[in-house]
């Protein structure tokens, strides 16, 4: 029998493991987000790492 191949998938970008091991985020039995990490810095982690849609020259 023949192999159908699959559609290949793009691999998703993953940040260094170093930059997230400090941060720990659980959420509680009433369903609020609980963090040991200031959100500030994880803004700027987003900022630095994380292209903004809104600021593109494409259009769809």
């Amino acid at each position: 029998m023949a192999r159908k191949n699959k559609p290949k998938t793009p691999e998703k970008a993953r940040p260094a493991p170093a930059k997230l091991n400090e941060m720990d985020i659980q959420v509680n039995e009433l369903g609020q987000i609980e963090r040991n990490f200031d959100i500030d810095k994880i803004n700027q982690f987003l900022n630095e790492n994380v292209p903004d849609k809104k600021f593109t020259d494409e259009k769809q």
